[in-house]
C-alpha cells in the first residue's frame, strides 16, 4: 500500500493484509517481493497478528510468526 492508497480503517487493511498473506501462500510472490523477502507481506503478517481472525488465519496456514497472546490492554 501507498500513502495515498493507505486506509486508515481497520477492516480495510485486515482485508488488505488478508489478501497480501494468500498471495504469499506456497511459492508465490508479488511485485514487491525481493530476493526471498518481502517488506508488504512481513507488514500483513504482523497486521494480522492483531485480529483474533487474522491469527486463525495465519495458524491456519502454518505461519510461525503468529503471536497467540491478546494485544495489548486485553486480560487472557
Amino acid at each position: 500500500m501507498t500513502g495515498t492508497d493507505e486506509s486508515a480503517r481497520p477492516v480495510d487493511r485486515f482485508e488488505s493484509a488478508r489478501l497480501t498473506v494468500l498471495q504469499h501462500v506456497g511459492d508465490r510472490t508479488c511485485f514487491h517481493c525481493t530476493d526471498n523477502e518481502c517488506r508488504q507481506h512481513a507488514w500483513a503478517v504482523e497486521e494480522l497478528t492483531r485480529h483474533t481472525g487474522g491469527r486463525h488465519l495465519l495458524r491456519r496456514l502454518g505461519l510461525s510468526a503468529v503471536d497467540n497472546s491478546p494485544p495489548n490492554g486485553q486480560p487472557r
